[in-house]
């Protein structure tokens, strides 16, 4: 008989119904409010964002940052900028800002120059801000590519197949770069949720997996959890998980040899992300010089099993 896990620290009772509680990107559907605002949380923010919503963000903290100095120019009088001074406001506008640019990246081309006390003092604090600003963009870039990361990736779907005399819940994964990858473990959760008395209660159920621990990782691992007496999946059919909106949370942990380190990735799967009676096709083959060639995009290919053979 299947045993219940203790809460592994996602909760289990809720008045409301609750989203998927693991992201298709890995993170937990989890939003935080309150705890104030610090450098730290600014600095993790900027981290782990994505390399589109952090090249924007810099793009606009420069357009804007130049912006204000500009109209601090032009407030302080354009005539106090050496070869700023245009014909109309919005070429003398644009030609505060191109110097403000200038200043902002310390270029210094010589073509515009601050002339008078209020001016020189703007560009002094300008100059600082730019030097500043650099110093600090190249930690956050240096941040991003040096963070250890894994590139791990899943399955579009889960499947129940035939294995052995049974079924089995299966699953891929494999590492989309070529980095050497090492000591991979495993962790399944199946996750039921129980509607009584205008309350949600999740209930966690730990997964016996076949295979858990491999000390290499070149080619795609299929994950397989066997559904027996011990299964938290014995006897229930695909109404079932539905009805209990079951949700299989997945965590793969390994030693990544170019960081020297370990890195942990996270998936889950739905159960409307779990197929029946299927299997995965072979997503790797042998050339004619004996290479071994991996096709990802093979990784989430499945087939109908063979009612004959059963495979």
């Amino acid at each position: 008989m299947f045993k219940q896990s203790q809460d592994p620290g996602l909760g289990e009772k809720y008045f409301k119904h609750t989203k998927r509680i693991i992201n298709k990107d890995g993170s937990f559907n989890i939003k935080r409010i309150g705890g104030g605002l610090s450098s730290r949380n600014t600095f993790h923010y900027l981290i782990n964002i994505s390399w589109i919503k952090f090249l924007l963000i810099v793009f606009a903290g420069f357009i804007s940052v130049n912006l204000l100095f500009a109209i601090l120019y032009h407030l302080a009088g354009v005539k106090n900028l050496v070869n700023a001074e245009a014909q109309n406001e919005l070429q003398s506008f644009l030609n505060t800002f191109f110097f403000s640019v200038q200043t902002f990246a310390t270029v210094g081309y010589g073509g515009m120059h601050p002339s008078g006390i209020i001016s020189n003092i703007i560009a002094s604090i300008e100059s600082m801000t730019g030097i500043l600003s650099f110093a600090l963009a190249t930690g956050l870039l240096y941040g991003r590519f040096s963070k250890p990361s894994a590139k791990i990736i899943f399955s579009d779907k889960a499947i129940i197949t035939s294995f052995k005399d049974g079924k089995a819940l299966m699953f891929r994964v494999a590492n989309a770069r070529p980095n050497v990858m090492m000591e991979m473990e495993a962790n399944a959760m199946m996750t039921f949720l129980d509607k009584k008395n205008n309350q949600f209660t999740r209930k966690y159920y730990p997964l016996k997996l076949e295979i858990k621990f491999i000390y290499f990782f070149p080619l795609p691992w299929t994950i397989v959890h066997q559904i027996d007496e011990d299964s938290p999946l014995f006897g229930k059919t695909e109404s079932d998980l539905k009805e209990l909106e079951a949700e299989m949370l997945v965590m793969i942990k390994g030693f990544d040899d170019s960081f020297s380190q370990t890195v942990i990735t996270r998936n889950s799967y739905q159960y409307d992300e779990i197929e029946w009676d299927l299997k995965f096709v072979r997503a790797f083959s042998t050339d004619e010089s004996g290479e071994t060639i991996v096709d990802l995009e093979k990784l989430s290919e499945t087939e109908k099993i063979n009612q004959k053979d059963g495979n």
